[in-house]
């Protein structure tokens, strides 16, 4: 059988603390009762072997809780890199599977466009290779790194905008070959910027657009993601990267842009942002 409840890092670790608390109290409290019911003795004699097990079981305890609590955030984070992982081997899977779509397909294509040919109607050949090679040119664009997670990202992106009625323009003039950071962090931080960028323009009631620049000069890998929705304040454009600060109102956690900071801090990276009426920008830059 199939399970299919997620473990709850943060539940785990309350009960896992609870359950020591609890042991500690019990056993503080058998030991304590084993000494006051020596009254009678001095109390340097009320302390028998049994009870300094007890006390070396308790301290044991304590510190185990003590570092359940310090690893909570480790076991956190390699939950997360988890879900990243397992949502960018999803995106790889489907990115493969339409190229293998295309591939099967291509012979079909071929065959029609000769049989348009061969019948004169060249109109309709022409228009069905404009269909075909539009759909094999949104595919194309995302291919041009050498990062499979980053490509697959790009197309689910492309995709999601596509259905949103948001124009995406995709310019890639880097491999990201020597990138450094591991591929699972840029897709978290470039999907949480992109996504954000979609929710931006989710009430814009003009034409909707969003560019996506990734670049590299002498120092730095660049990838940068703009869009025309509304501007960012600017008494709340320095608040946006604090954890916690969200625009959404009960829809957001305020929670992405703080974690893309932090990532790209890591590896000596920054992100930027910069917004008027015409587009808002944000900019990441990761050191070579």
């Amino acid at each position: 059988m199939k399970m299919n409840k997620k473990l709850n890092i943060n539940k785990t670790m309350i009960a896992v603390v609870s359950l020591s608390i609890i042991q500690v109290a019990v056993m503080s409290g058998i030991l304590i009762y084993d000494i006051l019911t020596k009254e009678n003795l001095p109390l340097f004699r009320r302390f028998e072997p049994f009870d300094f097990l007890f006390l070396g079981i308790i301290i044991v305890m304590f510190i185990n809780s003590f570092i359940s609590l310090r690893d909570r955030r480790i076991f956190i984070q390699t939950d997360q890199q988890y879900e990243v992982l397992k949502e960018t081997l999803e995106r790889v899977e489907k990115l493969n599977h339409t190229l293998k779509a295309q591939r099967h397909d291509f012979l079909n294509h071929l065959q029609v466009v000769y049989g348009l040919m061969e019948m004169e109607e060249y109109k309709d050949a022409r228009e069905y290779i404009d269909k075909v090679y539009s759909d094999i040119q949104k595919v194309g664009k995302v291919l041009k790194t050498s990062n499979p997670a980053v490509n697959a990202l790009l197309q689910a992106k492309m995709l999601s905008a596509e259905k949103r009625n948001i124009t995406l323009s995709l310019r890639v003039a880097s491999s990201l070959k020597e990138l450094k950071i591991p591929s699972w962090e840029v897709c978290r931080v470039l999907g949480n910027i992109v996504d954000n960028a979609m929710d931006a323009l989710m009430d814009a009631k003009e034409e909707k657009w969003i560019r996506i620049e990734i670049s590299e000069d002498l120092k730095y890998y660049r990838f940068l993601v703009g869009d025309n929705g509304s501007p960012v304040n600017k008494e709340i454009i320095e608040k946006i990267f604090e954890p916690g600060f969200t625009t959404k109102g009960e829809n957001g956690q305020g929670m992405g842009l703080a974690i893309c900071k932090e990532i790209l801090s890591c590896y000596n990276g920054g992100i930027t942002v910069r917004s008027d009426e015409q587009e808002t920008v944000f900019e990441v830059f990761v050191p070579k």
